[in-house]
């Protein structure tokens, strides 16, 4: 008895060990797998740029200047990223404060409608707010021309000497609406759950009944980091922004777009060698900046994450009452901010317009939807790309999220085990695809391609490569919060009842990270169903398009035909409405003490 009560206890300790080593390279392949996806793209393109330009990296940047547009995409970039972040902040601020402060019924229904633009589709939230600014859009209505600014906007154009005033606060306020749900994030969970009598010791005294000394010694501590953070990652999608620059400020270029028009002829020795020089330049520049403004949201996070004291969000809401006018007011006009884009794309899908007696008139029609969903006026139908687009989505679902997964499991277990440095390391690197951007990611795989393996180019599934390591960072900031909750005494009484270790795993952690787990899952498939910028440069030969892709080319159609405004509005909103579900089924498993900032 004795002998087989130590076989089965030496089993046991074998079994455990074998467990712990599978652990650790499961663990280390998938950070191997992932820092190899994000860099080669990236190596290869420079390798291969230095090859047709024959210039090292510091002669690129040394010659950023020299490149054709390169110098001024460079400053309306800045200007405009950080335009962006600032009227973020400022609309943004006022909406989280009153939303964060008071009773309101229904809450969690506005916050996530508030948060619906963050997933909104480039191409979708462009063509909203293009149906917004056009001749006979709302905006034109009431005497604003932002698109060929007439009127107000264009005596301030002729007497400032401003070139296009017009399509900059269109592409900032789109920014801002974009960006709206990244201050509500950082901001209203601090501010729904900090101690109201820390503002009430502080009135008491006779410096604090000042309203000045009340934000300068109580707030900008506080809300100080959260602000700064929504701000530095608003100046981050807003500088790596592409299709809002691409339709809303179509004679300006950020570096983005500048990237954008040279890459299909970049890297091809002895052709267009310019191009390539420009592209060499404008991503090595566009790499530190966006680097440099991580590692800033970096800092800025980790000081946000310093928690103060606090207590349940019902029982300061109560103590804060229900909601005065003023918040009340500010919180219909972010209401409505937030819905019109999306009011304006449906109604246009609706609308062909007509001419009769010399006077344009719309007539209510469902033209545009059926041209769209046969493809009448593109290369595919709506079916088809949607199907494209959704193939490309559930590909991408089935590797970012056990990636991004095993990513944020093994961040958590190193900051765990004392591994601070480690562990903010790999979480630095795991957002590294957002300092790369989008269409470099693309325009990575599609150089790298060329010069390691050109079939790849045949490949259906080659989309798939550039949405996962775009959506990997995603799923890292919504799993590791996450992880931070749990309790390991579950995992110990597992591991007490002799469980295997799939069992352990099972009722130890995954059933306590299904809800976040499947809000990943939601916000990988939307943003792969939406991502427009790698997209663009890999499946524009028509074959393969997504449904962005076709919504692209439909309003690149001259539009002479009065169906084309309509189909292309009617495939924005079929894509809206995809997103939208999903978005749904994200916040239906959200805890409300999430703190991902997504």
């Amino acid at each position: 008895m004795a002998k087989s009560h130590s076989v089965i206890e030496v089993d046991n300790v074998y079994s455990k060990s074998s467990a712990i080593v599978s652990d650790r390279s499961l663990r280390s392949i998938a950070v191997v797998l992932f820092l190899l996806g994000v860099s080669m793209p990236f190596v290869y393109a420079i390798h291969r740029l230095n090859q047709v330009t024959q210039w090292t990296a510091w002669e690129a940047i040394l010659r950023f200047n020299t490149a054709n547009g390169a110098g001024e995409a460079l400053r309306f970039t800045f200007i405009e990223a950080l335009a962006s972040a600032a009227l973020t902040v400022l609309i943004g601020l006022p909406v989280a404060w009153s939303l964060s402060r008071y009773r309101w019924n229904r809450v969690r229904i506005i916050r996530a409608f508030l948060a619906v633009p963050f997933v909104t589709p480039a191409i979708v939230a462009a063509m909203g707010f293009l149906s917004l600014i056009r001749d006979g859009g709302l905006l034109s209505r009431i005497g604003i021309d932002l698109r060929l600014e007439t009127g107000v906007v264009g005596y301030i154009a002729e007497h400032s000497g401003w070139d296009h005033p017009g399509h900059f606060l269109a592409l900032i306020l789109a920014h801002a609406w974009f960006n709206l749900s990244l201050m509500i994030r950082f901001i209203e969970p601090t501010l729904s759950t900090l101690d109201p009598a820390w503002e009430e010791q502080l009135t008491v005294l006779p410096s604090g009944k000042k309203k000045l000394v009340r934000i300068r010694t109580l707030w900008m501590p506080i809300l100080g980091p959260a602000v700064m953070c929504a701000a530095a990652l608003s100046f981050l999608f807003s500088f790596t922004s592409f299709a809002l620059v691409k339709w809303l400020a179509p004679n300006n270029h950020t570096l983005e777009s500048l990237m954008a028009e040279a890459g299909s002829s970049a890297g091809i020795v002895g052709y267009r060698v310019d191009s390539s020089e420009l592209i060499y330049s404008v991503a090595l520049i566009q790499f530190f900046i966006l680097l440099l403004t991580l590692l800033l949201t970096a800092s800025f996070q980790k000081r946000f994450t310093r928690r103060l004291s606090l207590l349940s969000e019902k029982g300061v809401r109560n103590h804060h009452g229900r909601p005065t006018l003023r918040a009340k007011i500010t919180l219909l006009l972010a209401l409505a901010f937030t819905a019109l884009p999306f009011l304006s794309t449906i109604i246009s899908s609706f609308q062909v317009r007509k001419v009769v007696d010399g006077t344009v008139q719309s007539d209510w029609s469902l033209q545009g939807w059926r041209n769209a969903w046969t493809g009448d006026l593109s290369t595919m139908g709506a079916n088809e790309a949607m199907l494209n687009s959704i193939s490309y989505a559930i590909a991408t679902l089935l590797i970012a999220l056990p990636l991004g997964w095993i990513l944020a499991s093994t961040i958590h277990k190193l900051d765990s085990a004392g591994w601070k440095k480690s562990a903010r390391s790999l979480d630095l690197f795991c957002m590294l695809p957002l300092a790369i951007s989008a269409l470099m990611v693309g325009l990575g795989v599609l150089l790298g391609g060329l010069r390691w393996y050109p079939e790849m180019f045949n490949w259906f599934f080659l989309p798939v490569y550039p949405h996962v390591l775009l959506t990997v960072p995603f799923v890292v900031r919504v799993m590791l919060p996450a992880y931070g909750s749990l309790d390991p005494r579950y995992t110990e009484q597992c591991r007490l009842l002799n469980l295997t270790p799939i069992q352990t795993w099972y009722h130890g952690t995954l059933m306590f990270l299904r809800g976040p787990a499947v809000v990943a899952g939601s916000l990988t498939l939307a943003f792969s169903l939406g991502e427009f910028g790698a997209s663009w440069l890999l499946v524009r030969s028509g074959s393969w398009d997504t449904l962005s892709i076709v919504v692209d080319q439909l309003m690149g159609r001259p539009m002479f035909d009065p169906s084309v405004y309509p189909t292309a509005m009617a495939a924005s909103t079929m894509l809206m409405c995809l997103t939208f579900g999903l978005f749904l089924i994200a916040e239906r498993f959200r805890e409300s003490s999430d703190r991902s900032g997504f």
